[in-house]
């Protein structure tokens, strides 16, 4: 049996890579002429550039301002009650879906967002349910990706919460017929609420970041994408072993969310003085994000001792341009392992060391005008093989 037609349901697309993931799994698909429906929440304007249309946007917040903040503390607290928002994109998603017929169920989100919602239709059609979860509150201490969820105002209400949310996940990941993640951590635990779980890798798109020789005046210490701020990551190793290097011409460029420009630059003060430059930018169009990494002397990738298994998509487009990696503070984990076993850059716990790792590719910029580094084995990491193994996957479950 071939795949004809999925549904694909995904939490909302959001800067700053409007989920690269499942949309290079979509555009495979549809290249193969197999016909997607996609459903997701309306959170912001999608670019038309990243071609993912049709797709079928359903709001949950409604308003701005003050009333939004009072609509946000409702819906909330009957999230943390009744599961609300599930609840409300299930009703809604099962409109669009009534009168259609489907081969399966494909769901990818961060945390739980949209999976009630496949299950319940996967299962009303009585089809396969694909689930993919590239983040889930267990691989970092206590959520701390959501400020909603960290802060300590409610900090009983958020554990509790935290607790429902993984309860009500590990209900639904049971009685999937498959699922996926992001590292060999994520797995080896998924694996213990169902057997059948894959590991596929973030990747990088080998049409757009590829290694090229591009000179630049000056050398360019490059951050592009969300930064959380501590602890989950922690780019204090670089400032310090800045302040130590007496070198002319570096920046440290920073493209990411404009709320934590300010942290940045504060954090930045303590150190740099006037001996380096500090440029801090809000993100730009996914389609100049190579155009950058090309450009750049060193990749930064900041993490966090005390995660686990997070190993964001920039690593692996760093790995695609072929540019000297630092990635700060070590994860200690399977990022690190990742580093060591392709060659492409450092891991950093001391201060001594990414000095040392600056300074090198500070001598091959000079002499070169340019950096680069042999990357091993990055191809298994490709997004192109990244959409083979799901539809090796989806194939299977729906025969």
């Amino acid at each position: 049996m071939a795949l004809k037609k999925i549904l694909v349901i995904t939490d909302a697309l959001t800067q700053p890579l409007y989920h690269a993931r499942v949309r290079n799994v979509v555009q495979s698909l549809r290249d193969k002429n197999v016909s997607i429906d996609w459903i997701t929440e309306k959170y912001e304007t999608i670019p038309s550039t990243l071609n993912v249309e049709p797709i079928i946007q359903i709001p949950f917040y409604k308003h701005r301002g003050t009333l939004g903040k009072v609509e946000w503390l409702c819906k909330n607290i009957l999230n943390v009650l009744f599961d609300y928002k599930n609840r409300y994109f299930t009703h809604h998603a099962q409109k669009y879906v009534t009168d259609k017929e489907y081969d399966m169920v494909f769901c990818s989100t961060f945390h739980t967002f949209g999976l009630r919602a496949a299950h319940k239709i996967a299962q009303q059609k009585q089809i396969p349910l694909h689930i993919d979860l590239r983040d889930i509150a267990e691989q970092c201490a206590n959520n701390a990706y959501s400020k909603a969820l960290s802060s300590s105002s409610f900090n009983l209400i958020s554990k509790l919460y935290r607790q429902l949310n993984i309860w009500r996940r590990n209900k639904i990941l049971r009685k999937a017929d498959s699922l996926s993640s992001v590292s060999p951590w994520h797995v080896a635990y998924l694996s213990q609420f169902n057997p059948n779980t894959h590991l596929i890798y973030n990747g990088y798109d080998e049409k757009r970041f590829y290694p090229t020789k591009v000179k630049s005046e000056r050398f360019k210490i490059v951050y592009a994408g969300k930064w959380y701020g501590k602890p989950l990551q922690d780019p204090t190793l670089l400032f310090e072993a800045l302040a130590e290097i007496d070198k002319p011409l570096i920046d440290i460029v920073w493209y990411t969310n404009a709320e934590m420009h300010a942290p940045l630059k504060q954090m930045a003060s303590q150190y740099l003085e006037n001996n380096h430059q500090l440029e801090v930018n809000s993100y730009v169009p996914n389609s100049e994000v190579a155009t950058i990494l090309a450009n750049s002397s060193i990749i930064l990738v900041l993490t966090n001792k005390g995660t686990h298994g997070i190993m964001t998509t920039k690593f692996f487009e760093a790995l695609g341009v072929e540019k000297p990696i630092l990635c700060i503070r070590s994860d200690e984990g399977y990022l690190a392992k990742t580093i060591q076993e392709t060659k492409s850059g450092l891991a950093a716990t001391r201060v001594e060391e990414v000095k040392d790792f600056i300074l090198k590719a500070y001598a091959q910029w000079e002499q070169e005008g340019y950096t680069h580094v042999e990357v091993q084995q990055k191809e298994q990491f490709s997004r192109q093989n990244q959409a083979l193994q799901f539809e090796e996957i989806f194939n299977n479950i729906i025969k």
